[in-house]
């Protein structure tokens, strides 16, 4: 290969990488004479981060029978006859105000019990939201917290968008919202339940449970959608309760958003458009789902005079308000170590790790991106594990090929011998973590899928780069004058042995 076409595949990899490295690394603001066109911000800046670099969102939820010390004597400031009722009604326990009635003969014990049993089917329901991290706990006995990543990406918690992270708040409010829907599978005559009937003729509270195999939620292209599967019985008391009423579907007194037109013919699948997120969508298709199956919440939360919606709280990092930025500097010194240090020791090849250093981060930054994958700081030492067993094949590779020139092998014979000499270790390795990070991502959950998903990707992209970097030593290799000297390979003796 001669100067020129070196030079030309040299410029045209190193122009790709730089490219791709400005849309990943650089974020434009919005500049003056742009129209107010909105901020870019870039790819690593739309990674969304996990509750250890942009914080956890939380709410609690109270059983209807049970206040909060705050929202009790907001209720009773400075009304007499309100102080009154409620001092005749709630009795204090446990930090909360709880409804006598709800207490019982056994001072309550039943009703936490109910309270501990909710817990139970929300944490499989939270679980089917896949988030790197949860937690469903009770609260003194009487009250349900429910704490989830913010899932803000570094843009939107720094707030450099348009929206901000309103977006995402409002995805896990909408989340809590439809999860904790209490009660059984209904079908209904109208939008608002207070105006509506049940459709179904013995009017049974939870008569459809029976009625549902379960629900899933899926994309159709650019469209959110729902599933719903019936049963033979389903599909039957649907086709007659929709036969001349309009119908719409409800968990206890929470409409699901899932309507029916009068006379429509149902088959044994639903299937609706929904609008909103894909988040939406599946919060639907987990609470259908849940009670589906059985797993119903005894409780009504946040549905008396007393309590509120669920309000949203949202808590700084673990580490620190700065938490991404740290972490981010400190893999950015990790991936400047790998780049230029062994330019020391190898010299051309070194820079030609150093390219695939780039190369590397750049797609793990895009793949991370464009997979959605949330990351935490398990999440990015995780990507970084791929890059040190790149580095480590590359040098392998380096030294067996100045072995064999030590030993007196011709520059093209010693690069051909060193790189079969260390193909198949360099191959079990890849294989082996390969292997590992499927399992790490078809088996785990939560955060344990998202890094063996990061894994993979990386373990990937670590051995196609190696064999990259085997073609990009050619292509510089080529035209060198002393081939016996090159890098620093020298050769002691003249002939092959």
């Amino acid at each position: 290969m001669g100067k020129v076409k070196s030079a030309i595949i040299t410029a045209l990899l190193v122009a790709a990488i730089v490219v791709l490295a400005l849309f990943a690394t650089i974020s434009v603001p919005e500049l003056p004479g742009s129209n107010g066109i909105d901020r870019y911000n870039s790819f690593i800046t739309n990674i969304n981060l996990g509750a250890d670099l942009s914080g956890e969102a939380s709410a609690t939820l109270y059983p209807a029978g049970v206040i909060s010390e705050s929202d009790y004597r907001r209720a009773v400031y400075g009304n007499a006859d309100k102080q009154q009722e409620y001092e005749e009604k709630y009795v204090r326990k446990n930090g909360f105000y709880i409804d006598k009635e709800k207490l019982g003969e056994d001072d309550g014990a039943a009703f936490a019990a109910s309270v501990k049993a909710d817990a139970e089917v929300l944490s499989d329901r939270f679980s089917e939201k896949e988030y790197s991290s949860y937690s469903v706990s009770v609260v003194n006995g009487y009250a349900i917290k429910i704490t989830v990543p913010t899932g803000f990406t570094y843009a939107e918690y720094r707030e450099y968008m348009t929206a901000g992270n309103s977006s995402k708040i409002s995805d896990i409010s909408h989340a809590v919202t439809y999860l904790m829907a209490d009660g059984g599978l209904k079908l209904w005559s109208s939008q608002t339940y207070e105006d509506g009937k049940s459709l179904y003729f013995e009017k049974e509270e939870n008569a459809f449970n029976g009625f549902f195999k379960g629900a899933r939620a899926f994309k159709a292209g650019d469209v959110n959608a729902l599933e719903i599967e019936l049963t033979a019985a389903g599909v039957s008391v649907f086709n007659d309760a929709v036969s001349e009423s309009d119908g719409y579907l409800y968990i206890g007194k929470t409409p699901m958003g899932l309507s029916f037109t009068s006379g429509q013919s149902v088959s044994d699948k639903l299937t609706f458009q929904v609008n909103g997120s894909f988040g939406v969508a599946k919060d639907y298709a987990i609470a259908i789902d849940s009670v589906a199956k059985g797993k119903m919440l005894v409780n009504a939360y946040n549905d008396s005079d007393e309590s509120t919606s669920p309000v949203i709280l949202t808590k700084t990092p673990a580490y620190g308000k700065y938490a991404a930025i740290y972490f981010g500097a400190f893999a950015l010194a990790v991936i400047l170590a790998a780049a230029f240090l062994p330019v020391i020791k190898y010299k051309k090849l070194g820079l030609v790790n150093a390219i695939m250093v780039a190369a590397y981060a750049v797609s793990l930054v895009t793949a991370i991106f464009l997979t959605g994958v949330e990351l935490t700081v398990a999440g990015l030492f995780t990507a970084l594990l791929p890059l040190a067993v790149m580095c480590f094949s590359n040098f392998f590779t380096f030294e067996g090929v100045r072995r064999e020139t030590e030993v007196g092998r011709v520059y093209a014979t010693a690069v051909k011998t060193g790189y079969k000499r260390t193909l198949f270790g360099i191959l079990d390795l890849h294989v082996i973590l390969i292997l590992a990070s499927v399992i790490m991502t078809l088996v785990g959950v939560g955060e344990l899928a998202a890094c063996g998903l990061i894994f993979l990707i990386g373990s990937i992209a670590s051995y196609v780069l190696y064999w990259l970097t085997r073609f990009m030593w050619y292509v510089l290799s080529s035209n060198v004058s002393d081939k016996n000297a090159f890098c620093g390979f020298k050769r002691e003796a003249e002939d092959d042995e």
